[in-house]
């Protein structure tokens, strides 16, 4: 049993000595189906009994999975990255999984049974199968000799939401905190310009409450970062306990950027 653990909120690394090298043929390699199908349910067991929602199987992460398991078997080592591969959140992004929370388990054994059993007894590992952020799971097993390399991927998994929906969802957030706080809804206006301003702050991978100030009418900008646009900031606060007498706009972008290749919603709120 041989086994590496790693996740990117923060990294942790177990060291563990390689595999000896093993044959791989050139041919489409045949994962195991049904050892994936019962590591995730021995995953989802896990995580029941410790009180967790179960993770959901994203075929993106399985994809993943299966890609860099083929690669363990194909250099008969155990790594969370070869030479020439990205690394882990590139990875997933590459299969279009937007996420903001990424890690891996990485084991070489017997069986999908004493893998999770060695999974579960190493403390690396164990976080990431009872990590409360991750909502989805990708598994992938192939089988050298007589034994089995797996590849466990988990992430967050973001909404998946056109502009104008992510912007509705913050439209609905505004006006829950505003009726929370007994304060009317706000109107808000068109300013399709607000859109362009959001992806390029995603362009730039800064955030700049600078960028609508030069709009006409506009006395205050706001512009910020999220994985689910339907949650505010906190520092929201200060302007809509002004009630925004004279209206607001907004812009929305889900992009990728060097700090977050996984994708965020990049939203620039102004106020009139």
């Amino acid at each position: 049993m041989v086994l590496l653990s790693t996740s990117s909120l923060p990294a942790r690394t177990l060291a563990a000595e390689a595999a000896s090298a093993l044959q791989f043929s050139s041919a489409t390699p045949l994962f195991d189906d049904a050892a994936e199908a019962h590591l995730v349910d021995l995953i989802n067991q896990a995580r029941k009994e410790h009180g967790l929602p179960p993770l959901t199987v994203d075929p993106r992460l399985t994809q993943a999975a299966r890609q860099h398991t083929e690669l363990m078997v194909r250099n008969g080592d155990l790594s969370h990255q070869f030479p020439g591969e990205p690394p882990l959140q590139n990875r997933f992004a590459d299969k279009g999984l937007p996420s903001d929370r990424e890690g891996e388990n990485v084991d070489l054994d017997q069986n999908a049974v004493a893998a999770h059993e060695a999974l579960m007894h190493s403390p690396p590992h164990r976080r990431n199968i009872l990590d409360p952020d991750y909502n989805v799971v990708g598994v992938g097993v192939l089988q050298s000799g007589p034994e089995i390399y797996v590849t466990e991927d988990f992430a967050r998994r973001l909404p998946e939401l056109s502009e104008p929906e992510a912007e509705a969802a913050v439209q609905s957030a505004i006006n829950r905190y505003q009726s929370s706080h007994g304060h009317p809804s706000p109107v808000r206006k068109a300013q399709p310009r607000l859109r362009t301003i959001a992806c390029t702050m995603a362009q730039n991978d800064a955030i700049d409450s600078r960028v609508g100030a030069h709009l006409p009418g506009v006395h205050t900008v706001f512009a910020w970062t999220a994985g689910d646009p339907a949650k505010l900031p906190k520092a929201i606060a200060g302007i809509l306990s002004s009630g925004l007498p004279s209206g607001y706009a907004l812009g929305a972008c889900f992009a990728p950027s060097v700090s977050h290749p996984g994708g965020l919603y990049w939203i620039v709120m102004v106020g009139y």
